[in-house]
């Protein structure tokens, strides 16, 4: 594991980072705010063994390196940025070491509280996306059940204070509303260092889904979200919930907008014939294996919806789409 890191921001205040294992292919960042009076702990990461024994390791590997009386049992605050498993996942293991008051944006409030109610309307949401972006019916059951692992490992957790825009938490945190990746995606300003969890990444272009598989996602959302944090002045550091830190975020945010433009005008290309959102899903990552599979398909969806509420691509098939209960639809540029 990565020696943990220390940031100092603007005004005095310390922000520690240490990375965890959450799945065998993603490692994500844990921070931990302290300002002297709070410790506050930011995502716990997914809740699987390895992830929870990196967490305890990691906080050990903070105190002992840098001296100070850091643990999870002295958490004052727990900070939930969205909600994707890999950073409130671990939820329950931490719930074992401090009652801490756990904060999340409301939009993600049931996520964390009513887990086993969200899973089961997101999965018939996506089961349906599918099904309309015409991926046939055994496909759908094997990426239904990649879509479930690990979600039946978590139990709910209640949440004690909501993560509002224009009201400071913690006392010294500015929270950034930024729905697009998640619904209640939150960013968090500590002085002059951006904590942007999922939002603005150094090296990926962060995944995207589509509105219709649930509110307040979206490529449209995630755009004005970008313009959002883009516009927040004097950010001379930014650390995301994955990869590296990023010392010119606004630099970041251009180039993952224009990421987006690139393949929206690919998805243009593509659609001169009629095809369907997973036809045009191969065409734009070819041939993934997978969990990559149910990711390309949601990213494709967010773009193709994207275009199709802007009147560049239109439904080609009307008389299919009149007459079938369940039509998949062929976009065309219009």
């Amino acid at each position: 594991m990565k020696q943990p890191q220390k940031f100092t921001t603007g005004a005095g205040r310390i922000i520690y980072s240490f990375p965890v294992q959450s799945f065998p292919s993603l490692v994500n960042n844990i921070y931990l705010i302290s300002d002297g009076d709070s410790l506050i702990l930011v995502d716990c990461g997914s809740g699987f063994a390895q992830a929870n024994d990196q967490l305890l390791a990691g906080v050990t590997a903070v105190s002992q390196q840098f001296n100070e009386a850091i643990s999870l049992e002295a958490v004052t605050h727990i900070l939930i940025t969205h909600g994707h498993i890999d950073h409130f996942g671990g939820l329950p293991f931490v719930r074992q070491f401090t009652a801490a008051p756990v904060g999340v944006h409301v939009l993600e409030r049931r996520v964390l509280s009513n887990h086993e109610e969200r899973a089961i309307f997101a999965s018939s949401r996506l089961d349906t996306f599918l099904e309309g972006a015409g991926v046939s019916e055994e496909r759908r059951e094997a990426l239904m059940q990649v879509y479930l692992f690990g979600k039946q490992y978590y139990q709910s957790t209640p949440v004690q204070f909501l993560l509002e825009e224009g009201t400071p938490t913690v006392g010294v945190i500015e929270v950034f509303h930024v729905p697009g990746h998640c619904p209640g995606q939150v960013c968090l300003l500590v002085d002059d260092v951006l904590l942007t969890a999922d939002h603005v990444l150094s090296r990926t272009t962060p995944h995207q889904a589509p509105e219709s598989i649930t509110n307040n996602m979206g490529l449209g959302h995630y755009l004005d979200s970008l313009t959002k944090i883009e516009n927040v002045p004097n950010v001379r550091l930014a650390l995301g919930g994955h990869e590296k830190p990023m010392e010119d975020v606004y630099g970041r945010i251009q180039a993952i907008k224009t990421a987006h433009d690139d393949r929206l005008n690919k998805i243009l290309e593509i659609c001169n014939e009629p095809k369907s959102l997973a036809d045009i899903s191969r065409d734009l990552f070819g041939n993934v294996q997978s969990y990559h599979v149910l990711l390309a398909l949601e990213e494709t969806g967010a773009h193709v919806e994207y275009l199709y509420q802007r009147g560049e691509l239109i439904a080609a098939n009307l008389d299919e789409i009149q007459k079938t209960h369940h039509p998949v639809i062929q976009y065309q540029k219009a």
